[in-house]
């Protein structure tokens, strides 16, 4: 059964593993070439492993790669464990290993995990796989201190060393004999473990939000909204948490869901609780918010509405009139996880949900998965991220940013600092297979204990998250200031209302958005119940058409060209919608043509389409169709390019099964201008294509 999140934050908060410094032999920088240090590639063969059947945990391939713990060490499901029971004093065990280009080496160099000392002998073939030099170790122990430890060659071998094998004799140490990774180097200098820190990570002071925010109680599980204009947190136990009846006050679990919002001078107000309809004594939390702030992907205990018993699951509720529906569960195809705990996150188009899971094809224990919203509401079926991201260890706490390809997320499965840390790693294509490698959020915000759960704006300015140091009470909320190489990538948020075009009123709507090069929908949105107020997030680098639909309205869709935006941006865009009535005058804003032509590019098909499908839904329902232009060029010239844009629009609806006797068409030239042609702006708000309904 799953358990809230609020509740593994707390118990891991205590659960601490011990770091260990390599002192002289583990950096986190390195002066070697790459070409002069060589990482074990290929398991040869080994005696045994703990590996339970089809785990990748425990491994021999754990040894392959670079380290994948060190310089912070301890026992680790990411490294080579033999099977024998050390404190048995039994059989000998052995592990070979060979390495993709040999060389004549004057170092060996092998990263023991986990109680070091058990070495007994190093065995060096050469690139015919003839055993070599056999040097014998001395063991000795001090302590589950791991450690790199170097065997060097004076002078260099005269062979080329193709293949390494260790034995080990587990009983000569007490505790389990865990090895990470294996080198060979034709240099002296130690080879050295590294941290794959981000570059710059230079973050800003730890800022306790104060107490507006934090208490003598716990606050945990912080969620930024995309605009960084509303917080929410999960508080535990606190005398204003709403319980089940006899509940006693020091329950476990008793999370609420509470928020702040920013006053105009960006001051925090008091936390809020949000309410019964969420909190219901059961512990509730947010896990994400969508951009326009009306939808909430929720963990907790509810009662679905198509009936049954109430269980723990992921949720979605909506802001309605006084507060937040009942909410939604959130049906993923073949969900189950072994883990206890879950974490979840939701993208900001909505379409998208990063789980943290244990299932039969992680990696190790909890891996990342996505899951895509489906045509009938479902969700997907998870599908593993891959190894780019996913260790043999676990991997917790996913966050993806309002780019929708920057991930941050815990791991303790990746060199670090300390027993969990926080990376960042960024999407490389579309099938969510393909990451860029790791990295470390940098020892500012990286500790030695446990550290989790970070939540970025769209503006990527600061990064939120939970600390017990220098608390007010328990855990609290604090913020840092990130530097541009732990920010997402670029996007535009843009907020407006959606009103009537003839009346000004509000009207609740849902926004839609696509991508005009492919003209695919690519997100929604929904606007605030009564205020007509929207929000969306879009990635720089596309072009984009995006509009507002409601019921008895035609849509006036607005396009924005984000090719060259380089950094974060908000503007202001109300959108509005025509009521289907005789009379009322649409402009087609996102149809294109070619330069100074009536060809039409295929960028206007998904905006024809649309009216295409307004037509079919009212039957009789006729319109006539206006080509305008700027007044650059000739009278005669600028009407007949008029005239022939409005009837490539005619003709492409005729094409899609629309009788030519529901259209009529006209070229008005450069007549009836809206705006100035004295500006490139006016211009081109003259240049357009608009129908007229003619009867409804």
């Amino acid at each position: 059964m799953l358990r809230t999140l609020a509740h593994f934050v707390f118990h891991a908060r205590f659960v601490k593993l011990l770091l260990f410094f390599i002192g002289a032999f583990c950096f986190l920088a390195s002066p070697i070439r790459a070409q002069h240090v060589e990482w074990a590639s290929e398991v040869l063969g080994y005696s045994s492993q703990k590996a339970p059947y089809g785990s990748h945990q425990y491994s021999a391939e754990q040894v392959l790669g670079k380290p994948n713990k060190c310089p912070a060490t301890g026992d680790s499901p990411c490294a080579w464990l033999p099977a024998s029971d050390p404190d048995q004093g039994t059989q000998e065990e052995w592990l070979k290993v060979g390495f993709t280009d040999p060389m004549k080496i004057q170092q060996v160099a092998i990263a023991e995990n986990y109680y070091p000392g058990a070495i007994e002998k190093i065995i060096l073939f050469d690139d015919q796989d003839r055993k070599r030099d056999s040097i014998v170790y001395q063991p000795h122990f001090d302590g589950i201190d791991a450690k790199v430890e170097h065997w060097r060659f004076e002078p260099r071998t005269r062979y080329t060393v193709a293949a390494v094998e260790l034995v080990l004799q587990p009983g000569l140490v007490p505790g389990p004999n865990e090895i990470d990774a294996i080198a060979i180097s034709d240099l002296t200098t130690p080879i050295q473990a590294e941290i794959n820190v981000a570059p710059n990570v230079n973050v800003g002071p730890r800022e306790n939000l104060g107490p507006n925010i934090n208490s003598a109680y716990d606050e945990v599980l912080p969620v930024i909204s995309p605009d960084g204009k509303t917080l929410y947190v999960d508080r535990k136990n606190h005398p204003q948490n709403f319980r089940r009846p006899g509940v006693p006050h020091d329950e476990n679990n008793n999370d609420n869901i509470w928020f702040s919002t920013q006053d105009s001078d960006g001051e925090w107000q008091p936390l809020q609780n949000i309410g019964p309809m969420l909190n219901n004594g059961y512990g509730s939390f947010v896990a994400s918010v969508t951009p326009d702030g009306n939808t909430l992907l929720l963990g907790g205990t509810y009662t679905p509405t198509a009936g049954g018993p109430a269980h723990f699951g992921l949720w979605l509720t909506h802001q309605i009139a006084g507060g937040w529906s009942v909410p939604d569960e959130v049906i993923v195809k073949d969900y189950y996880t072994h883990a206890v705990f879950v974490e979840f996150c939701l993208s900001n188009d909505g379409r998208t949900i990063i789980l943290s899971l244990d299932r039969a094809d992680s990696y190790g224990g909890k891996d990342l998965y996505v899951s895509f919203l489906q045509p009938d509401g479902t969700w997907s079926a998870p599908k593993n991220l891959g190894p780019d991201v996913n260790s043999a260890a676990d991997e917790a706490t996913p966050f993806l940013a309002s780019d929708g390809e920057t991930l941050y997320f815990a791991s303790e499965g990746f060199a670090g600092y300390g027993s969990m840390d926080m990376y960042i790693t960024r999407r490389l294509d579309s099938t969510w297979q393909h990451w860029s490698e790791p990295e470390n959020l940098g020892p500012q915000l990286n500790t030695p204990g446990w550290d989790a759960y970070y939540t970025v704006p769209a503006s990527g300015e600061y990064a939120y998250f939970v600390s017990t140091e220098n608390s007010i009470g328990m855990g609290d909320i604090f913020r840092v200031k990130l530097p541009e190489a732990l920010r997402p990538r670029p996007v535009l948020l843009v907020s407006g209302r959606v009103v009537d075009a003839k009346t000004g009123q509000p009207v609740n709507a849902e926004i839609k958005y696509e991508n005009l090069e492919t003209g695919k929908d690519i997100g929604s949105a929904r606007t605030s119940p009564g205020t007509g107020a929207y929000k969306i997030t879009l990635p720089a680098g596309e072009t984009y058409g995006y509009r507002a639909e409601a019921p008895g309205y035609v849509p006036v869709s607005e396009n924005l060209d984000l090719t060259k935006v380089t950094e974060y941006q908000e503007i202001e865009r109300d959108l509005m919608l025509v009521p289907i009535e005789k009379g009322e005058v649409v402009r087609l804003n996102n149809i294109f043509f070619e330069t100074a032509k009536a060809d039409l590019r295929p960028e206007s098909f998904a905006e024809l389409d649309r009216v295409v499908k307004l037509l079919n839904n009212n039957p009789s329902m006729e319109i006539s169709i206006g080509g305008h232009t700027d007044n650059v060029g000739t009278a005669v010239t600028n009407n007949e390019l008029s005239q022939a844009r409005a009837q490539s629009v005619a003709n492409y609806l005729v094409s899609k099964g629309i009788s030519v006797d529901r259209l009529r068409v006209k070229g008005y030239g450069d007549t009836k201008p809206v705006a100035s042609n004295n500006t490139d702006a006016g211009r081109q708000q003259n240049r357009r294509v608009e129908f007229t309904i003619l009867k409804q």
